[in-house]
């Protein structure tokens, strides 16, 4: 009888977790505040910058084929941003990269060529969404 019981708790707690997710690390939870918080930033600029860059559209299944994606085309921008936004942008890249790095990867993902290019703003705004998304 205490066998089931403990069996029925665990599985409750896996079935919890499988959907409404797992709770967010302290590190992840910090990466996404920053990133949002610094594409804020660059978004002051987003009206300068005259850029199409691929903008993935596979978010939840491909969350770490998506940052990839995001991450190469953030160092597209290093030549067409202001000085003064360069700094934000490292910042960014490194904390994208930091970002992968705590998320498994995907299968059977697009390549990010294969996405549809966007301007800037919708790139930056695609981007914002999903880290927000991600910090759900």
């Amino acid at each position: 009888m205490c066998k089931v019981l403990i069996f029925s708790c665990i599985s409750a707690v896996m079935l919890m977790t499988a959907a409404y997710g797992a709770p967010l690390s302290t590190e992840k939870m910090h990466l996404l505040t920053a990133l949002i918080r610094d594409l804020e930033i660059l978004g002051e600029s987003k009206d300068k910058i005259h850029l199409e860059l691929y903008t993935p559209n596979e978010k939840e299944e491909c969350s770490w084929r998506t940052l990839q994606c995001y991450l190469t085309e953030m160092s597209t921008l290093e030549n067409e941003i202001e000085k003064e936004d360069l700094y934000c942008l490292q910042n960014i890249k490194k904390n994208l990269q930091s970002l992968m790095d705590l998320i498994p990867p995907g299968t059977g993902c697009k390549i990010c060529e294969a996405n549809d290019k966007k301007k800037f703003p919708a790139f930056h705004h695609d981007l914002s969404n999903f880290l927000k998304y991600m910090l759900k």
